[in-house]
């Protein structure tokens, strides 16, 4: 993914439902005034107010709809099945590139759990061409992914883990780990 990246919002109707066509006129709207790519599904996108079902829902027709070279899809969840269950879906659907958050609900996350939990989600996507970016957010978390988690996952999966979404991104990670996340 080349230029800046928008958080695409995802349209939800008064049943609780996604709507498809307005946040795909948000997305074509978006990609033609100058957006490199979207991501969506993320925090914006309401990704962990969805269904898994709606989530997959979104991603097909995103994925029917646009340039996938261009979408950047959010896919975690506190659970690792599930985490692994929707990248392996945007997977198949030929996303380019997972925003993964921490493993979030339980405290306190040690750097060897998570990069336990990082290095299982990059074992069950063998074979399979998507990256993954971390999504840094420790304010909705509550758990900040450590430097030195990022640099040797980065270092032992350079193919896999290219990039990172963060906030508040400090400068010592900014000069490590900003795309392409590499040490």
């Amino acid at each position: 993914m080349e230029g800046a990246t928008a958080a695409a919002p995802t349209y939800i109707g008064l049943s609780g439902a996604p709507q498809c066509e307005p946040f795909l006129e948000y997305y074509y709207w978006a990609l033609e005034n100058g957006c490199g790519g979207l991501n969506i599904l993320g925090s914006t996108g309401e990704a962990n107010s969805l269904a898994h079902e709606d989530r997959r829902k979104v991603m097909q027709r995103a994925a029917e709809s646009l340039d996938k070279s261009k979408l950047m899809v959010g896919t975690a969840t506190p659970s690792l099945n599930e985490t692994i269950g929707l990248t392996l879906h945007a997977a198949q659907l030929s996303f380019s590139v997972a925003l993964i958050l921490p493993p979030y609900f339980y405290k306190p996350a040690t750097s060897a759990g998570l990069i336990e939990w990082y290095s299982a989600l990059d074992e069950a996507l063998t074979g399979l061409p998507i990256e993954l970016y971390f999504y840094n957010f420790p304010q909705m978390t509550g758990i900040n992914i450590p430097v030195e988690v990022i640099v040797a996952l980065a270092e032992r999966f350079p193919n896999r883990f290219t990039g990172i979404k963060a906030r508040p991104m400090t400068s010592t990670t900014a000069s490590k780990c900003w795309r392409p996340c590499r040490a």
